[in-house]
């Protein structure tokens, strides 16, 4: 395999991984912004939260669709993502404790799992990074 090859696959590996967390985000944004009655009552994520919260998830969908859309992946374009899933899964890990909300145990659910979930993203795009730039 030649280096332009390598660079080829590492570069389409990467692009899934942010498509993939673009399609959950989004999936993720709708329920909690078209849903937040449901969220409401099924999580115990006021509409106060899960609307804005929904929002932001949607603009985090658009975003990473563009950043893995470019013809050539930019570097800091992916470090800029990977910065905000550590970040975005920092923050619901720790909202169920702050007592800021009051989440029912499928809550607790979600957003730990959702924690996880966006962690688990951050580590496979610093990973396809560092393919790409090897």
């Amino acid at each position: 395999m030649t280096a332009t090859t390598a660079t080829a696959s590492a570069q389409t590996r990467l692009r899934g991984i942010l498509r993939l967390d673009a399609f959950a985000c989004a999936g993720f944004g709708l329920l909690l912004a078209a849903g937040a009655p449901l969220a409401d009552r099924f999580l115990g994520l006021d509409p106060a939260w899960a609307v804005p919260f929904g929002v932001y998830l949607l603009g985090c969908a658009v975003a990473l669709g563009l950043v893995a859309g470019y013809p050539d992946l930019v570097r800091g374009q992916v470090i800029g993502v990977v910065a905000n899933n550590v970040l975005a899964a920092a923050a619901m890990a720790a909202l169920p404790f702050t007592g800021l909300v009051e989440l029912t145990l499928a809550g607790y659910a979600l957003m730990l799992g959702g924690a996880a979930l966006v962690a688990v993203f951050a580590i496979a795009e610093e990973a396809g990074l560092k393919r790409l730039e090897a």
